[in-house]
């Protein structure tokens, strides 16, 4: 046989290796995979009934986004948090989002306040009005054990911190100019902040604590001693990612000790939320998965083709961006859009019961839809089976 006509034959073989490889994986992926008949969350539940025996051991379920802007993802979240408060008995939801700014919610849900007032830093699925609204009709005549509450679980700038702390008179005249430089034009993104105005901060803080005598008061100072400690690390250091998880989960810690049951929703990235360390970080979900073991659930979503609402870092503003079908063969996209159903979910623990999804979620891939909220993308791969439970796919965002 000629050279060349060998060549071709290697390639031709070959390829068509690789094509009943794939093959087999996805006819086994569409034998385990889950319809999602519907993203609307006026159209009932009947698809996500599976869901409880799922997660019958689970009692933190951390709902995840490859992107932080993807309105469908929105709209499927609020399909997902309200069977989970109807059907599964969950009582709180703690949003990556600011802390004070869901307060401001919490209290409209709640009764506290006839007026919805939203202070910016919460993501579309909780500051979104019917879904405000919806909350607080189903909490409507209920006692407090049976309420629904909404939680941040960071804090986002000194502005809301200071102006609480302010509001208990604790602040004097000499403290106003160093609170100025944290909530001023030369605050924003601590660029123009220097390690003096940090210590000076940490100062303000102690002379605070020496004179604080209420649990309100010792709460909110914990708050603000952890927006010093992040925003100073942010700042002169690396690896602000760890410590920023690290808070999230100590304050998501506490709104499990406080809620009935302990049945709280996370909803973040899917970085955050992710079992493992994220890029060697230290992540928010690797923290849970450790404190929690099995009580821990997580649910990722990602999606292969569409627009997605990114920011841009030169000019400050939100752009829309479209991205094209995924094509790499080392990325989960890539097999997840041949499956027969455009979206679906795939149950991990399914995978793992037969050898061509066994292969698939143990090895390292791509999920080429995890994507910041600045458009870089996390192409370090991921075993599904080491963070994921469920992995909710999305073919297109495009309405």
């Amino acid at each position: 046989m000629k050279p060349y006509l060998t060549a071709l034959f290697i390639i031709l073989f070959v390829n068509d290796g690789i094509c009943q490889k794939d093959a087999r994986l996805v006819e086994e992926l569409n034998t385990m995979i889950k319809p999602i008949t519907t993203l609307n969350p006026e159209d009932g539940y009947h698809d996500l009934l599976f869901f409880k025996e799922a997660i019958k051991d689970a009692d933190i379920i951390g709902i995840g986004e490859s992107t932080h802007g993807t309105p469908l993802y929105d709209l499927y979240r609020r399909r997902l948090m309200r069977f989970l408060v109807l059907e599964m008995g969950y009582k709180a939801i703690v949003d990556e989002g600011d802390i004070l700014a869901a307060e401001k919610l919490d209290d409209y849900i709640n009764y506290k306040t006839d007026s919805l007032e939203f202070m910016g830093n919460l993501r579309p699925v909780i500051a979104d009005v019917k879904e405000i609204d919806w909350l607080r009709s189903y909490n409507r005549d209920k006692p407090e054990a049976e309420r629904v509450h909404i939680y941040g679980m960071e804090l986002r700038g000194f502005y809301g911190i200071i102006k609480k702390l302010n509001e208990l008179a604790l602040f004097t005249e000499e403290d106003q100019p160093i609170l100025e430089k944290f909530t001023g034009d030369t605050g924003v993104g601590y660029k123009n902040l220097t390690k003096s105005d940090f210590e000076n901060m940490q100062n303000i803080s102690k002379r605070l604590h020496s004179i604080c005598n209420t649990p309100s008061c010792h709460y909110y100072l914990s708050l603000f001693d952890q927006l010093i400690d992040f925003s100073s690390r942010y700042r002169f250091e690396r690896g602000s990612f760890r410590i920023r998880d690290k808070y999230m989960f100590e304050n998501i810690k506490a709104v499990v000790e406080k809620t009935p049951k302990g049945k709280v929703i996370v909803l973040a990235h899917n970085g955050h939320i992710q079992k493992t360390k994220f890029e060697n970080n230290t992540s928010l979900g690797y923290l849970l998965n450790n404190f929690y073991g099995v009580k821990y659930f997580v649910l990722a979503t990602d999606f292969n083709t569409g627009n997605v609402n990114i920011y841009n870092l030169k000019t400050g503003k939100y752009e829309n961006k479209f991205y094209k079908e995924v094509e790499d063969e080392k990325a989960v996209e890539y097999y997840f859009k041949q499956c027969k159903y455009p979206n679906f979910i795939l149950p991990v623990s399914e995978a793992l019961k037969k050898p061509a999804t066994k292969s698939f979620v143990t090895k390292k891939l791509k999920m080429l839809r995890n994507v910041g909220a600045s458009d870089n993308t996390f192409k370090f791969p991921v075993v599904l089976s080491d963070n994921y439970d469920l992995i909710a796919f999305i073919n297109s965002t495009l309405e």
